[in-house]
């Protein structure tokens, strides 16, 4: 069809552009669901701070943890950037909510905060 004058002229994109474009969109939303499946699960505990014997390390007497296995008032170790342990100052004996990642053979903390 040709077009009037004073009518946009439109033109279509060749197949071959649709299919990189495709292409492209499909490889990202493959990308982003691979991230999730890659990144280790957090696991939620609660508990009481037994101690702090280092900078980076805590212990933790803690409620069950079906997802880590494990049952009531295990003694947990806990290994955490210093800066977001200092941030959260909690002392032995407060009642602490955190979120952990199994990281090799040590749990990682993401977060911390003292409950009631």
């Amino acid at each position: 069809m040709v077009p009037r004058a004073g009518e946009p002229h439109l033109t279509r994109a060749p197949r071959w552009v649709v299919g990189v474009l495709f292409s492209v969109l499909l490889a990202a939303f493959a990308a982003g669901i691979w991230g999730t499946i890659l990144r280790p699960a957090a696991y939620e505990v609660r508990g009481t701070l037994a101690a702090r014997p280092a900078s980076n390390l805590i212990l933790v007497n803690h409620d069950p943890v079906e997802g880590l296995g494990m049952g009531s008032m295990e003694l947990m170790a806990i290994f955490g950037e210093p800066a977001l342990l200092d941030a959260a100052d909690v002392k032995p004996g407060d009642r602490v909510r955190l979120a952990v990642r199994r990281e090799a053979d040590r749990l990682v903390l993401l977060r911390i905060e003292k409950i009631g």
